[in-house]
């Protein structure tokens, strides 16, 4: 007995030592992820910013740019202030414009800082603020600023009436006359709970945060909190950016913590809060599973020891068991989940089981993977990767089955071979179509068609057999938990690929983002090329939003039938409403131009 009361003793103090040392490292790993989520997701906030305030900026000086507009701004700065007639044929000029670029409203300027033109009769010939007046100043000297958002009080001296509604940003853009001084300033704005709170909201972290931007004073400039100051940025002491991990109480008495980043050119920053007890929820779990180890102390030290080997078991990556299928190598890797090949047990046939990183197993992923699975498995054309079980590990991610390919992607295909002949890309573009065309018919849009996810295939015999991959980010147009899992990752896909209107709105997509895709895709096999060429995320986005794709036939290798030039070009139209409306058109007419342009297999690669 005393020997078991001295080990009980000895396995107690052990156990207090090593559950006080889980439970500080568990803090502090937990502390940091959550600051890195933090930071990445305000990264990827300022990011989608940027991509706006470059979009409203390229809006703004187009429109400051238009023969009719600049003459009309140089006629009013000749005359009386707000005269009339010249006033209201700019008003009628503008007005059509903003309705088309998404304004609400517009503004013209002169150099001492009045209003010489307002949709607001009470503002015209009125005087900027001096705050508002000093954001503008450098448009003069002939750079396009964009201006945070003023409520009216703060932007126009001396109004008799204010205007009601939300506060405006601007973006700002330099009228020049026939000499190309400047002569004014058009301020086209953009309300705050428009595309500016849409941004914001799609950055929240978990079900209790929330994503705002304050100005240089760390008042808030989110319509909800407008002229609220933040305890955030009262703790942030001047610094640009940074996280406070250590709890806080925001304006509404909850503890929080948050991350902020100052964005110098905008003369604004932003910011995200979470609540402290969702970004910590784990640790309350843990001190009630250690009040349960300590409850049978003993038992529990066994357990624990046998829970540990089972779980390193379980991971290791050769001759893991996952229901019946036994792993056996690593094929693929990528940000949300690893591809193994394995083995059924009975069947004996290779398969490619998916399954979720541990890192990325939290609730949203999870019942993303299981969305991808379920719409996946609906699918039954012979083009798209057949899906054959699903389910969960003993430690609780989720993985499931499909068929095992022996192939490559396009990417790989084009990175070793160079670019395709036509009459191959043609074959391999009308498989990716009739795979598509079932998956449009059933309100299923795939919105990651890229080369990585074509795979080109020897199936049944057949050569040249093209299998659409991962429906990672599929959304099911009329199910409304798809779209809500759509609002939080927004972030994910790859640019090249994108249509226009998903990199604007990332809700705003239906079958023709897809269609885009394929052009994007066919001008890759053709060229070996990317569609645009950018140093970095900001510029291709930018590029995507605003400059005309290049065409195949003037940069393939090969000669490119104009047919399939001009397909390809339609696909890639930045309106949706002039490309192609169905995937089946595109797939009948290049089934036409398969007539003429035959591709087979073993006489143009085996001889």
């Amino acid at each position: 007995m005393p020997v078991w009361a001295a080990a009980v003793l000895v396995v107690s103090a052990l156990l207090t030592a090593l559950g006080f040392w889980t439970y500080r490292a568990v803090e502090s790993s937990l502390r940091e992820l959550r600051g890195g989520a933090l930071t990445s997701l305000l990264a990827s906030e300022v990011n989608a910013l940027r991509v706006w305030v470059s979009d409203e900026l390229g809006h703004a000086e187009r429109l400051a740019r238009e023969p009719r507009v600049r003459a009309a701004i140089a006629q009013l700065a000749r005359t009386p202030r707000c005269a009339g007639k010249p006033r209201a044929e700019l008003d009628a000029l503008v007005r059509p414009l903003l309705r088309e670029v998404g304004g609400a409203t517009f503004n013209v300027l002169d150099p001492a800082g009045q209003l010489i033109v307002t949709r607001f009769p009470e503002y015209c010939g009125l005087y900027a603020t001096p705050a508002f007046f000093a954001e503008v100043r450098p448009v003069f000297a002939g750079e396009a600023r964009f201006v945070r958002p003023f409520r009216d009080e703060a932007r126009v001296a001396g109004a008799p009436r204010l205007r009601e509604g939300a506060p405006f940003a601007w973006g700002v853009a330099p009228v020049r006359d026939e000499s190309e001084r400047v002569i004014a300033a058009l301020a086209v704005a953009a309300p705050v709970d428009g595309v500016f709170a849409s941004i914001l909201q799609a950055a929240r972290p978990g079900s209790s945060g929330e994503a705002f931007a304050y100005d240089a004073a760390g008042v808030i400039l989110t319509l909800e909190r407008f002229g609220e100051r933040s305890a955030l940025l009262a703790r942030a002491a001047g610094a640009p950016e940074g996280v406070a991990l250590d709890a806080y109480f925001n304006a509404r008495g909850t503890p929080v913590i948050g991350a902020w980043r100052w964005i110098p050119e905008y003369g604004m920053g932003v910011a995200l809060e979470m609540e402290a007890a969702e970004a910590y929820a784990p640790l309350r779990y843990l001190s009630i599973a250690f009040a349960v180890v300590f409850g049978a102390l003993v038992i529990a030290v066994f357990v624990a020891l046998g829970s540990a080997f089972s779980v390193i078991r379980l991971r290791r990556e050769s001759g893991r068991r996952l229901g019946a299928y036994r792993l056996e190598r690593l094929i693929g890797q990528g940000g949300m989940a690893n591809v193994y090949l394995a083995r059924h047990d009975l069947l004996k046939r290779p398969t490619a089981v998916k399954l979720l990183k541990p890192a990325r197993a939290t609730d949203e992923m999870i019942a993303r993977f299981e969305r991808e699975v379920q719409l996946a498995s609906s699918l039954t054309h012979p083009n798209t990767v057949e899906i054959f079980d699903y389910g969960r590990t003993r430690d609780g991610l989720f993985y499931y089955a499909m068929e095992y390919l022996e192939g490559q992607t396009v990417a790989e295909l084009v990175g070793r071979s160079g670019p395709l002949p036509a009459a191959r890309a043609i074959h391999l573009l009308r498989q990716v179509c009739a795979a598509l065309a079932e998956a449009h018919g059933r309100g299923i849009v795939h919105r990651d068609i890229k080369p990585e996810n074509i795979m080109v295939c020897r199936y049944g015999g057949v050569e040249d057999f093209v299998k659409i991959l991962d429906f990672g980010l599929v959304k099911h147009m009329t199910e409304k938990h798809s779209r809500d899992l759509t609002r939080t990752l927004r972030i994910l896909g790859t640019p090249q690929y994108m249509a226009p209107e998903r990199l604007r709105d990332p809700a705003d997509v239906d079958a023709r983002a897809d269609i885009y895709a394929v052009g994007a895709v066919g001008f890759f096999m053709l060229t070996g090329r990317k569609l645009y060429e950018a140093a970095d995320d900001l510029s291709l986005t930018s590029k995507i939003l605003n400059e005309e794709p290049p065409r195949a036939a003037d940069l393939a290798p090969a000669p490119v039938p104009l047919e399939l030039d001009l397909i390809l070009t339609a696909c890639l139209e930045k309106n949706r409403a002039l490309r192609p409306q169905r995937i089946a058109d595109v797939a009948e007419a290049l089934a036409a131009l398969a007539v003429e342009h035959r591709w087979a297999f073993h006489e143009k690669i085996l001889g």
